[in-house]
């Protein structure tokens, strides 16, 4: 028979590899590769000993994530997770590091609908809705940095044709409503970031109807901001339409079928994220593209 004293050794002994197992920021950060950044943030705040550190250096859970993010992002990736916004830490990169890999939804319906509740990549507008107003959907995958392209697939385009591109990132409040160029819409959202200073593109849509560019800085009652460009075309239905954000660059370069057509709008920083608004009937999918190489 075992002397007690002996066994409370093993226990001692086996609960301390435990708990230096499992506050090892090397060895947490394997474990929490297999977790949604959600799970790690209720984590980092439920529990002290895994997100409160006693002193200045990063708690387990931010060094953890640190590491991990280190290790898997490419550097592309690692560039789109940039730059920090004030109290963000390491646990935002991993957020928006699972973002840029997940395939792209419409998070946010304005007036519209899923065409298929298990996909959210494809919406059109609201049954509740008026036959000629527009409606609009938005992703809440924020683009911070680095390049993104995505592509937008429509059906049943009539005249007009649907309006995509890019605004800042937030949240719709109950009155939101019509296109985001219009005040009846922004003046009714809350932004993420607050008012972004270096640039006062807040919103910048390409009319797939007439390929004219359209932005506004969400100040006046309508848009400051509807001209012509080089390479601007229409689209019709099937057109796969392309849009490339360089926030390196500060540009929205736009693809019809694959053909680039051309720098849309330059001057472009900040946060943002992709828009679309239609009327009714249209259809409207949009997806991850490989970035073009010219």
């Amino acid at each position: 028979m075992d002397h007690p004293n002996k066994r409370q050794k093993v226990g001692d002994s086996t609960s301390s590899y435990k708990e230096e197992v499992l506050f090892n920021s090397d060895t947490l950060s394997k474990i929490i590769s297999y977790l949604p950044s959600v799970d790690v943030f209720n984590l980092a705040i439920t529990c002290k000993r895994f997100g409160v550190s006693n002193n200045d250096e990063l708690s387990v859970i931010k060094k953890s994530t640190r590491i991990l993010v280190q290790d898997i992002a490419t550097e592309e990736e690692q560039l789109a997770a940039l730059p920090h916004y004030k109290g963000e830490s390491s646990l935002a990169d991993y957020h928006y590091l699972q973002l840029v890999r997940e395939p792209l939804s419409f998070d946010q319906l304005v007036d519209t609908e899923y065409v298929n509740t298990n996909d959210k990549s494809c919406v059109t507008q609201s049954c509740r809705c008026l036959p000629y107003v527009l409606a609009t959907a938005f992703s809440n995958n924020i683009l911070r940095a680095g390049k993104h392209y995505v592509t937008f697939i429509g059906e049943n385009y009539p005249t007009p044709s649907p309006i995509v591109g890019v605004m800042r990132p937030g949240e719709a409040d109950q009155g939101a409503s019509g296109l985001p160029l219009y005040c009846d819409f922004y003046q009714n959202f809350s932004q993420r970031f607050g008012k972004y200073n270096n640039s006062n593109v807040n919103c910048c849509l390409y009319n797939a109807h007439n390929g004219l560019s359209c932005g506004s800085d969400w100040e006046g009652s309508r848009p400051d901001i509807i001209a012509n460009w080089d390479g601007m075309e229409s689209m019709s239905t099937g057109d796969e339409l392309g849009m490339l954000l360089d926030l390196d660059e500060g540009t929205l370069t736009v693809y019809k079928n694959g053909r680039k057509l051309g720098v849309m709008k330059r001057g472009l920083k900040g946060p943002y994220c992709w828009v679309v608004s239609m009327l009714k009937g249209i259809q409207i999918t949009i997806k991850r593209g490989t970035i073009p190489s010219s």
